[in-house]
């Protein structure tokens, strides 16, 4: 196996273990003891302007925005074109799988009764970002340009992490769900891309 494709492997793995551990104790022990205290902090530093930029990104892990942003990233990238479906099936695998540990895990929300864990905002911002700084990584733009990006896609991710719980849709650990099981999805994919002969 080339280098690249054991580093996201191990990537995939490492998280998938974090992921499925956390599913555990989170089924079985309900709220995390840091989870109100973690959200206590966050929502005392609401403010206008903060709803505000939380409302605004929190849309980053819709798929009317996530959807574009991939067909733009394909219209750019010969490398995200080469294997241009299973960017696709990613995205869609990662949704079916927020919604499958939903359904098991079946802790509520802070607000309303419907389940929460994990994150689906946050599992699809993750896996969006992980999916392009894996592109990122492959391709010949100026090194500058790959920075900026990585950076936005960093920032994307942990933003609408941040908005989940600033606007009261989930526990921090239903964000750090998302986290864990969006980046697994996106690195089995480049596992999968980057032992692919070229």
């Amino acid at each position: 196996m080339n280098p690249t494709a054991a580093r996201w492997r191990a990537v995939c793995l490492v998280t998938l273990a974090a992921f499925l551990l956390l599913s555990a104790i989170v089924a079985s022990v309900g709220i995390l003891p840091g989870d109100v205290a973690i959200r206590r902090a966050v929502l005392d530093t609401i403010g206008d302007s903060l709803h505000t930029v939380a409302l605004v990104v929190n849309p980053g892990g819709k798929w009317w925005i996530l959807g574009p942003a991939l067909l733009l990233l394909l219209w750019y990238s010969p490398v995200a074109r080469r294997h241009w479906w299973l960017w696709w099936i990613l995205l869609v695998f990662a949704g079916g799988m927020e919604k499958i540990f939903k359904y098991v895990v079946a802790r509520p929300r802070p607000s309303g009764s419907s389940s929460g864990f994990p994150s689906g905002h946050t599992t699809a911002a993750t896996a969006f970002a992980v999916l392009l700084i894996y592109i990122l990584t492959r391709e010949r733009w100026p090194r500058g340009a790959r920075w900026t990006l990585t950076i936005a896609a960093v920032l994307l991710a942990g933003l609408v992490g941040w908005a989940r719980v600033m606007l009261h849709a989930h526990w921090p650990s239903d964000v750090l769900g998302g986290f864990l099981i969006g980046t697994a999805c996106a690195a089995a994919a480049a596992w999968w891309d980057s032992s692919q002969p070229s």
